[in-house]
């Protein structure tokens, strides 16, 4: 899953579906919704700048501002992982601890014992060929499964278009899919932190233990 996630990272970002239109994974300003406000969150205590991959400016997340968790490690080096929710989809950004250690948010969650989820943030149709002629699936945007012992990533396999194709670990939502372990996947292009990019729709979070 990490070789995955990393090949996707590599090319532009991560985390939307082709019904963007359908509901959306959030607002205008990436916090947390009223549909995901249950799973694990933090909320900023200062003014934090958030920078890309590439470690340029992304935005600032403003003191007060929740934003949905998508993991919460102390196991190698701690770490948090976000979701920037936009109305196109997920958009996950790292945070490391301050040099003293502590935390620019305050969260829900105990670190290191959060549980995981997938969830669909926006609708998408699955298809069990690259070519994506023959339909496994279609995955609602707010459906969300426990995925403990399940596999949750993608990777970049192709252009269609003007959008990306990915090949998707479906994980918990294998059984809905024909009992498939993966399927392809269309992403339109969007603008994220002022980049294009392509946002997948399915994403790992966590929720409180």
């Amino acid at each position: 899953m990490a070789l995955l996630v990393g090949s996707v990272l590599a090319l532009a970002g991560c985390g939307s579906g082709d019904d963007d239109d359908d509901g959306g994974a959030g607002g205008g300003d990436g916090t947390v919704t009223e549909t995901w406000a249950g799973f694990c969150t933090g909320t900023f205590t200062e003014d934090t700048a958030i920078t890309d991959v590439f470690g340029d400016p992304a935005f600032t997340a403003r003191a007060g501002s929740e934003y949905l968790m998508a993991d919460f490690s102390d196991s190698f080096d701690p770490r948090a992982d976000f979701l920037y929710l936009t109305p196109a989809g997920p958009d996950e950004f790292p945070l490391e601890p301050k040099p003293d250690g502590s935390w620019p948010f305050t969260s829900n969650c105990t670190i290191g014992e959060g549980v995981p989820y997938y969830a669909v943030f926006n609708s998408v149709s699955v298809f069990a060929d690259e070519g994506l002629t023959t339909k496994l699936c279609d995955l609602g945007a707010g459906e969300v499964l426990p995925a403990a012992g399940s596999g949750r990533g993608f990777a970049y396999a192709g252009a269609v278009d003007s959008a990306a194709l990915y090949e998707l670990i479906l994980g918990p939502f294998s059984a809905q899919c024909q009992d498939q372990d993966r399927g392809y996947i269309r992403v339109p292009q969007t603008q994220s932190f002022g980049s294009t990019t392509w946002l997948v729709p399915v994403a790992g979070i966590i929720g409180p233990e």
